[in-house]
């Protein structure tokens, strides 16, 4: 096996959860209340104060968990994720990149996506219960592509 096995020519333009760019931001911390994947939407846990979990349902929205690259992609799904009681960096506002559900053009506004197979995921559309994030996208992208979210 060569040393360059397995790198590709072409690397991601980005990777879901990360900062955009250096914009001015604000980031808490939380524990997991549950696993959260990088890049999902977050809402308040059980305990508000402290706890955030992946916006599953109606809540009150708390910002974007960011990707923490000093944690292992989980083995079993192949998704980057933080486990139940770690440590997770939430984007309160600043410019993070995440997954669309459906297409959105630059200055859609943006929601939380809470349907069961897309769940913490964003969109533009307001109806099925979707939480509101207060941000906006800045460029446009196709479903399933990643796009820069503004809170």
């Amino acid at each position: 096996m060569s040393q360059t096995s397995g790198y590709d020519f072409a690397l991601p333009k980005a990777l879901v959860g990360m900062l955009a760019d250096n914009t001015p931001n604000v980031v808490d911390s939380f524990a997991a209340e549950a696993v959260v994947h990088f890049g999902a939407g977050v809402i308040a846990g059980t305990d508000p104060d402290n706890q955030v979990k992946t916006a599953v349902a109606a809540g009150k929205f708390r910002g974007v968990a960011l990707r923490d690259h000093t944690r292992l992609t989980n083995r079993t799904t192949g998704i980057a994720e933080y486990a139940a009681k770690d440590t997770v960096s939430v984007l309160r506002k600043g410019r993070v990149w995440v997954e669309v559900t459906e297409a959105v053009v630059a200055e859609d506004a943006a929601y939380c996506d809470v349907s069961s197979t897309d769940v913490g995921k964003f969109c533009k559309t307001s109806s099925g219960g979707n939480l509101a994030t207060g941000g906006k996208f800045l460029y446009s992208a196709g479903a399933g592509e990643l796009a820069v979210l503004e809170l």
